[in-house]
């Protein structure tokens, strides 16, 4: 039943494998799992024909599936994984049952390796939590679960609690004989063991392939977000979240500023340089405008060489210093592109929200009205969107200043 199992969820997660062949985990933690089915199945022969040599395979089999599965974790979050090491544990017990004073201890060898590439498995999956996936959280309760099992059985097999090739958790412990002795099985220690190792083979099998469909899913709202050339917001993803935070500072009576930046002359840049340095450009003011900006500052990519950053919390001053640091840092840095002199300047405009009553299309727009005066009055500079204060009241109309 335990070779079926495990071989049942290996072949279902080299399926899944099939289907995405650039997640490598899925091929490796299908891989351990049919290894653990060789191995059981190896130690069954050596049971039935009495022959040493198949429990031995066996045994260093049911070593191999833990590394093999580390190393899976590994690799899921990009992390080094050398093979050496996921072969170290399988070859160690394989000596070990070769020396005839090791043979005593191999077994208990065996399971003591394999629970240390497991709980190496579950701390991996818990380092990569800032990922927020919620199948990590229960692959890494089951694969550190499964650890503790193995290392309990290590323990009762090195203090000779249990029998002689007694199944703990899905390894087996090598007689001195190497023979499996199938009726000791029947304890009840041993079966709880036993059903344990097959809820890991489902469960983390389950979990595994959840996993790599969560990243692919948020793989892909982030692409639906993100601007392919810089990496930040696309305007879409810019508007919602725009939104959220003027909707934010409003309930908190809190100010929020919109600055909009359009680039100087761009068009003669792709046309003197080509579109290669026009995208360095681009590129460019981004790392630039980043730099300048606040963790919680909303900075999006709204047209072709525009761009739009709410400021949450920002009065129009503050706004504006922070407009014309960005201005004047992406003037100095911008003077050479890949080897080319090409002295692009941006021009700005920015705009407040009064009293909270603005919408965040008028904010753009008062923005817009604020950066083409500067286009008009000569490029490379900031302008700013006052409020008029009328006779006999206040209005919500900006006036570009």
């Amino acid at each position: 039943m335990g070779s079926f199992v495990t071989a049942c969820a290996g072949a279902a997660l080299l399926l899944a494998w099939a289907q995405n062949r650039k997640v490598s985990a899925l091929a490796l933690w299908g891989l351990a799992n049919i290894v653990v089915a060789a191995g059981i199945f190896s130690l069954m022969l050596g049971s039935a024909l009495h022959q040493p040599v198949w429990s031995m395979l066996g045994g260093s089999l049911l070593v191999l599936a833990p590394g093999l599965m580390w190393k899976a974790a590994r690799t899921f979050d990009a992390k080094p994984a050398p093979l050496a090491l996921a072969l170290l544990g399988p070859v160690a017990v394989g000596l070990a049952n070769g020396v005839p004073g090791m043979r005593d201890i191999a077994g208990s060898l065996g399971l003591a390796t394999g629970a240390v590439y497991f709980f190496a498995a579950a701390t991996t999956f818990w380092l990569g939590r800032k990922e927020r996936l919620a199948a990590r959280w229960p692959i890494t309760v089951l694969t550190a679960v499964h650890a503790a099992v193995m290392s309990i059985s290590a323990y009762s097999s090195f203090m000779g609690f249990t029998g002689e090739g007694e199944m703990q958790g899905g390894v087996f412990a090598i007689a001195n004989d190497g023979v499996y002795d199938l009726p000791s099985v029947m304890n009840l220690f041993g079966f709880v063991l036993y059903f344990e190792s097959m809820i890991f083979a489902i469960g983390t099998a389950v979990c595994i392939v959840a996993l790599v469909k969560e990243r692919i899913e948020a793989a892909s709202r982030m692409a639906a977000n993100i601007d392919p050339l810089t990496g930040i917001a696309n305007r879409a993803a810019f508007m919602k979240r725009a939104e959220r935070t003027l909707e934010r500072c409003r309930r908190e009576s809190a100010p929020v500023s919109v600055m909009m930046f359009d680039l100087d002359r761009f068009k003669a840049v792709n046309d003197t340089f080509g579109h290669a340095v026009g995208d360095d450009v681009i590129r460019k003011f981004c790392e630039v405008a980043a730099a300048a900006l606040r963790p919680n500052d909303v900075f999006g990519r709204i047209g072709g060489e525009e761009f739009a950053v709410a400021l949450p919390g920002s009065s129009i001053e503050a706004a504006v210093v922070r407009a014309e640091r960005i201005r004047a840092s992406f003037a100095e840095n911008c003077r050479f592109i890949g080897g080319h002199r090409v002295d692009t300047t941006v021009s700005g405009g920015v705009s407040a929200s009064v009293n909270g009553e603005q919408t965040l299309s008028a904010l753009l727009e008062y923005s817009d009205i604020a950066l083409y005066r500067a286009k008009a009055e000569g490029r490379n500079r900031v302008k700013r969107a006052d409020q008029p204060r009328p006779e006999g009241g206040s209005s919500n109309v900006l006036r570009v200043a």
